[in-house]
């Protein structure tokens, strides 16, 4: 089992800095672990299959880690390989004398220098679903980050929600009602979304080479239909903690509304599909 004592990577440990805008209870836990598996059976994988994996083991930190469950899952296929979690907050992952002797966590906030002993680690840096993470819209302050925590020749994998191509589905029962109002719920949620914020998303390969990575490389993902309703009602999970931490009582009243306007449409038939996009690029062998 891990010793969490023997094996901490950042010296300084900080408290928990809470600008993160969903919870951290056990409902929250379970529906990260949800959409863990549900993004496996989507994707295929957990690690990219175009990044080669050294027959000796490798170093690989997840970023933003969460849960853990990504690395716990890398752990079983990668029993040589020495895995990494950092998150500004370790409350949902678990505690680590349960953890597998390959994976280790750590408590950083990843918007901060890198300590120096992480420098020039790894062979490989993960980050997944960090729209609610990046700050004014600049993944910039991570993407510096991950390349000074990886090896020369090594390789960033960053996975996201393509939230510029998100539509939705609909069956011909839903179709059949005959009202136009049958996404009248999704619509509202859709207004809902600060997609300014989020430009960042459909730039990312390109920011992700400004940054000095190489041969960046974008990968899209069209949305599983089988899944569609199960990432449906996660998605409701998502919009009642955004509710609970509404800035506003207008807001508040806004994501209620909206929730069980799409909750309605949803039992006719109805889905918001969001594709995903994986980056995989490497660092320079020399600088």
């Amino acid at each position: 089992m891990a010793d969490s004592q023997s094996r901490s990577l950042v010296n300084e440990v900080l408290p928990p800095v809470n600008e993160y805008v969903l919870n951290r209870d056990y409902a929250a836990t379970t529906r990260l672990n949800c959409q863990f598996f549900l993004w496996k059976e989507e994707l295929g994988f957990s690690l990219h299959p175009s990044i080669p994996i050294l027959s000796s083991g490798c170093r690989i930190a997840d970023l933003a880690t969460g849960t853990a469950i990504w690395l716990l899952d890398l752990a079983r296929s990668l029993p040589n390989s020495s895995l990494d979690g950092f998150d500004i907050s370790l409350q949902q992952c678990p505690p680590p004398e349960w953890l597998p002797a390959s994976v280790s966590l750590h408590q950083w906030d990843i918007f901060t220098p890198v300590p120096l002993n992480l420098k020039v680690r790894y062979d490989i840096v993960h980050i997944r679903l960090a729209l609610l993470v990046v700050q004014n819209n600049d993944p910039r302050p991570i993407l510096h980050n991950a390349m000074e925590m990886l090896k020369p020749g090594g390789y960033l994998q960053w996975d996201e929600l393509n939230v510029f191509e998100a539509y939705v589905a609909s069956t011909s029962l839903a179709l059949g009602t005959g009202t136009s109002t049958c996404t009248d719920g999704y619509q509202r949620a859709q207004e809902l979304t600060d997609l300014q914020r989020l430009e960042w998303v459909r730039q990312l390969q390109g920011i992700v080479e400004q940054c000095g990575f190489e041969q960046p490389r974008e990968f899209k993902y069209e949305c599983d239909i089988r899944l569609a309703k199960y990432y449906q009602d996660m998605q409701f999970l998502v919009m009642e903690e955004e509710a609970a931490h509404a800035p506003s009582a207008t807001q508040k009243e806004k994501v209620s509304k909206a929730i069980n306007t799409t909750y309605e449409e949803s039992k006719k038939g109805v889905a918001r599909c969001t594709p995903k996009i994986v980056i995989v690029a490497r660092k320079p062998i020399q600088q």
